[in-house]
């Protein structure tokens, strides 16, 4: 089997795309077209005109393969095996570049990531990594990872986040969702592994009393017992049940660098897709950020007694990142209108909402985002950490590791030697939520001048045991878990640059 090399500008992209559909497709003109403008342009469209493409055909996809040969084969209608993969770089490049050791770190700082296009008409899009820069639009901030691959036998390696579409039948969107938060783990962590379609539905069968092809779909609970087997810690948030705090943990996840999986519900029409983080917010909506409304009587009254307002970062009201089997990656939505990007492509789509949320976290973190929350909102009003009368702040809360935090920490000049070292010294779990404070103006600049540390793994938040270190307004406070007591010194932290390593930025 012989595989054609072709490269090609922006400009000459659709033509040499409908050549290599003919090959693998066998299709007539007009359909081919009509695939091409219906399920494949949008993909291209939204990248850089400058951009370069390398095709090759006949391609092996493992996770088409995988399908193929555990469904498409043993159909009547003829399948091809092969898919077509289309590499993306920033800049014009040559085929001889590939062959030449002096043009490696060249190709590699241009590689932009690749599509599979895959023959399951009309669903072509398979497997897929775009890298953000090469977009002609994006202001955004957003997980991702490192993915290795190779382009004309060339080891090269791209950062973005995993993405393809359904194809209806061995994986529908609930199935795409697994197999896309599943490589982002696997390339991320060692502790994970990539999953195929074959490895989701045997799984699915263990507690399936009906077939799992072709795929009708998978409700939440299967989704979230699915991603549970493959190793991850999940917990599932309801709208109903968290009502308005729904999403601001939703926002307090993402802030944290955790991928979730979301449901999206409306008339007849139930989705699930990815959201992988958000857009920067503006000052404008720093300062219309509202006062915190707290639910609960005695913790309302005592802000209320102390004249304090609080202002909660992930009550923000930002567009949010995401990714959609049925979209190109990274398209941006509010969190109270998240099918506005169907209602512009079809008018008549129903308008949905946001239902549920899963997290999939790692194992040991027991301390989950409300009970967290709860914990910080009480902190800031009780001895001896109470803040002072009359004051505004804003507080920013997410999740991360200890190790990322302290590496951080290690270089950031903006704390003091003093209070650096004390925080490093410190010990700490695996992970940790944060919580940073400030006001409105510290926020805008992306600094804060106090800072909540508590233990990720810590379930029990009576009598200050999740509690690590606060710091604010000349105090220092440490929990000494062998007395269980607090600990106080007067020590002044300062303004500092906010920790910002969760998502990565792309203007």
């Amino acid at each position: 089997m012989h595989i054609t090399i072709t490269l090609t500008s922006k400009a000459n992209l659709k033509k040499t795309i409908l050549n290599n559909l003919f090959i693998i497709h066998k299709l007539d003109t007009p359909t081919v077209e009509r695939l091409y403008n219906e399920r494949i342009h949008q993909h291209f469209d939204q990248i850089a005109d400058t951009a370069y493409f390398v095709i090759e055909t006949p391609y092996v996809d493992k996770v088409y393969r995988d399908s193929y040969y555990n469904y498409y084969s043993s159909k009547n209608h003829n399948y091809n095996r092969n898919s077509i993969r289309i590499s993306i770089f920033s800049g014009v490049i040559s085929a001889s570049d590939f062959r030449d050791l002096g043009k490696r770190k060249e190709l590699q700082e241009k590689f932009m990531g690749f599509v599979v296009l895959r023959p399951t008409e009309p669903f072509l899009i398979g497997r897929s990594v775009i890298a953000p820069e090469i977009l002609k639009s994006k202001n955004f901030d957003i997980i991702t990872t490192n993915i290795k691959t190779t382009v004309n036998s060339l080891k090269l390696n791209v950062e973005g986040f995993p993405h393809s579409s359904q194809d209806s039948e061995t994986i529908s969107c609930a199935e795409t969702t697994i197999w896309s938060l599943m490589e982002y783990f696997s390339n991320r962590y060692s502790e994970y592994k990539s999953v195929l379609p074959s490895t989701i539905i045997n799984t699915l069968n263990k507690v399936s009393s009906e077939r799992q092809i072709p795929s009708k779909g998978l409700n939440i609970q299967q989704i979230s017992y699915t991603l549970r087997e493959f190793g991850l810690g999940t917990k599932i948030y309801s709208k109903v049940d968290f009502k308005d705090a729904f999403y601001n943990l939703l926002s307090c996840y993402i802030e944290s660098g955790i991928p979730l999986v979301v449901a999206m519900e409306g008339k007849n029409i139930g989705h699930s897709l990815l959201c992988i983080g958000n857009e920067p917010p503006t000052n404008a909506q720093i300062d219309n950020l509202g006062v915190k409304v707290f639910k609960n009587v005695g913790l309302a009254l005592k802000y209320k007694l102390k004249r304090i307002k609080l202002y909660d970062y992930n009550d923000l009201d930002e567009k949010y990142v995401f990714i959609d089997d049925n979209h190109p990656a990274y398209q941006t939505n509010s969190l109270n209108s998240p099918s506005d990007n169907y209602i512009a492509r079809i008018p008549n789509w129903p308008k949905c909402e946001l239902t549920y949320f899963i997290v999939p976290l790692y194992t040991k973190v027991y301390l989950e985002a409300y009970e967290a929350q709860n914990f910080i909102y009480r902190f800031l009003v009780t001895d001896p950490f109470t803040i002072k009368n009359n004051s505004e702040i804003v507080i920013k809360i997410f999740l991360t590791s200890s190790r990322s935090f302290k590496n951080w920490l290690a270089t950031n000049n903006t704390f003091t030697r003093i209070i650096k070292d004390l925080i490093i010294e410190t010990s700490m779990p695996k992970f940790i939520w944060v919580s940073e404070i400030g006001n409105k103006l510290l926020t805008k600049n992306r600094q804060a001048n106090g800072i909540i540390i508590l233990d990720a793994t810590e379930a029990n938040t009576q009598f200050n045991k999740p509690l690590i270190l606060a710091a604010y307004e000349g105090k220092y406070i440490s929990f000494a878990a062998d007395s269980a007591e607090l600990k106080k010194f007067d020590l002044t932290l300062g303004n500092y640059n906010i920790y910002h390593n969760n998502l990565k930025s792309f203007k």
